[in-house]
């Protein structure tokens, strides 16, 4: 084959191909498509489509080693909202990242793939899988009326969850482990995923510098964040200012790292005034890239059920993790920490507001929380 040849075969199926522009091999060294070294043919084409909230698309992205074991040069395109874009791009398991709020339609409308997923039961997501040409569907799709149904026997058992709260609180499989299983995905379940370029780590030397940590001082991280949704996932600030006076008279040589988000101002301020010395401040302003990077400072990590909770665990850190109106069962550590439920006979009401008084969160006793976090402490190597 002479060169003009040559350059007239373009491998439009190789995951280098831009369409619009040289791909980066031949930019470098004028290579030719035939012959290529690199040339990478994708394989099967796989629509995910997962939404809400942030912690759930980020425990979900446990689905995406198995995804790509199963189809080897897997194309995947994960359709999100905006505010999860960060928890996506950069991942090497993830191809496309489309949001609902800009860029999913065009692509849905004009493209075919092989395997379409979509993983919640809300109408919008189930919408978003119905408009997509896929030539085989799992999870939710949207039936005629435009509210979600099962598009696959796998995911019967989840549909019927959302829908009755006996069976939600019988459930005794973690999310990830149902989700493998909407998917058709073998065991054993992997880690979340977080892309390493959220790990800014000049950003955290500056900071934990200005912090006034002592170099390879151990770290506890006490988080308040619980989201919007669920009310009563939070602890008290009274449980808190008892907890940080129990560890620093157990552990002095610990850091106390106190961590919230914007919804916990005014809380972690409550927290602070009570607590006068031994507790570091991150603030609640941080963005998601500076917060995973403060969560990758913790050795323990002690959460309500929240987005900081998922990162933890995606860092690998021993996590004590507390749970009042969602499941306890659903969430996985990995070994490497305790769910700890604060009234076993009120777990996963899925309440929004609980007239109970007191609440089951306010019955938690801080010597319990203490117990479990000495017993990560004294795990560490």
């Amino acid at each position: 084959m002479n060169p003009a040849e040559a350059d007239q075969i373009i491998h439009t199926d190789c995951a280098y191909y831009r369409g619009s522009a040289p791909c980066v091999f031949h930019k470098r060294d004028g290579r030719p498509c035939p012959g290529c070294p690199d040339y990478s043919p994708l394989g099967k084409k796989v629509l995910v489509v997962k939404l809400d909230a942030m912690g759930d698309v980020l425990r979900t992205t446990a689905i995406l080693p198995a995804l790509h074991q199963k189809y080897p040069g897997l194309q995947l395109t994960w359709v999100t909202r905006e505010r999860s874009r960060e928890l996506l791009e950069g991942n090497p398991h993830v191809h496309r990242v489309l949001t609902v709020e800009n860029n999913y339609l065009e692509a849905l409308l004009a493209e075919t793939f092989d395997v379409g997923i979509g993983l919640d039961a809300d109408e919008l997501s189930a919408k978003i899988l119905a408009l997509a040409k896929c030539e085989e569907k799992l999870g939710f799709v949207a039936g005629r009326f435009g509210q979600a149904e099962i598009a696959s026997p796998e995911a019967a058992l989840w549909w019927h969850m959302g829908v009755n709260d006996r069976l939600k609180q019988a459930n005794r499989r973690t999310y990830q482990d149902i989700m493998y299983e909407i998917c058709r995905l073998a065991s054993p379940v992997a880690l979340p995923e977080l892309p390493q370029r959220l790990l800014d780590k000049t950003w955290l030397g500056q900071r934990t510098a200005a912090l006034g940590l002592k170099a390879r001082q151990r770290v506890i991280g006490l988080n308040t964040g619980g989201g919007g949704r669920w009310q009563c996932k939070k602890w008290t600030i009274a449980g808190y200012v008892d907890l940080i006076r129990r560890l620093r008279i157990r552990l002095p040589e610990a850091a106390l790292l106190l961590y919230g988000g914007p919804e916990e101002v005014e809380f972690n301020s409550a927290i602070l005034a009570k607590t006068p010395e031994g507790l570091i401040d991150l603030g609640c302003g941080n963005s998601v890239r500076e917060f995973v990077s403060l969560v990758s400072l913790a050795d323990v990590f002690f959460t309500p059920d929240s987005l900081g909770f998922h990162m933890a665990v995606a860092l690998q850190k021993r996590t004590v993790v507390l749970v009042g109106p969602t499941s306890p069962w659903e969430l996985d550590v990995y070994g490497r920490g305790e769910v700890l439920t604060a009234d076993p006979s009120c777990a996963a009401c899925y309440r929004g507001r609980c007239e109970q008084k007191p609440t089951c969160m306010e019955t938690l006793d801080p010597g319990v929380v203490e117990a479990a976090i000495l017993k990560q402490w004294n795990q560490l190597s």
